[in-house]
């Protein structure tokens, strides 16, 4: 059993344009924490210029970033929650919204419960 799940996707061959600039990004970002019925608590948002969007929303679960460099066409995204959720029907829907058919994800379960629950062991 584990505390957390920290899902990323490498996102490739994305429409620029949709890459480009904080409207679209923070729309992206609120679509996937609704989809995953996750809790929004605050948010921050930077445009580059002349292109290019880092965001992050601050999670009752944790957090989920994305940053995009529209020049190559990719955007690496995360989601880390307490909270089970699909990590492919995220997949799924960055496919859609990005136009991308070339999504990497890597899952890494985190924070072993049985660990955390011994960790006063050896501690002085």
């Amino acid at each position: 059993m584990f505390i957390g799940i920290h899902a990323t996707w490498d996102v490739y061959s994305c429409n620029a344009d949709k890459l480009s600039f904080v409207p679209y990004i923070k729309e992206t970002l609120h679509t996937i924490t609704a989809t995953l019925n996750l809790e929004e608590l605050n948010e921050a948002f930077k445009q580059f210029e002349p292109i290019g969007v880092t965001g992050f929303i601050l999670l009752a679960e944790s957090h989920i970033s994305i940053h995009t460099w529209p020049e190559h066409n990719y955007a690496a995204i995360d989601v880390f929650s307490c909270k089970e959720f699909d990590a492919n029907v995220v997949t799924k829907l960055l496919g859609e919204l990005f136009e991308s058919n070339k999504i990497e994800l890597n899952q890494l379960d985190r924070g072993s419960l049985e660990i955390a629950k011994g960790s006063n062991m050896g501690v002085k």
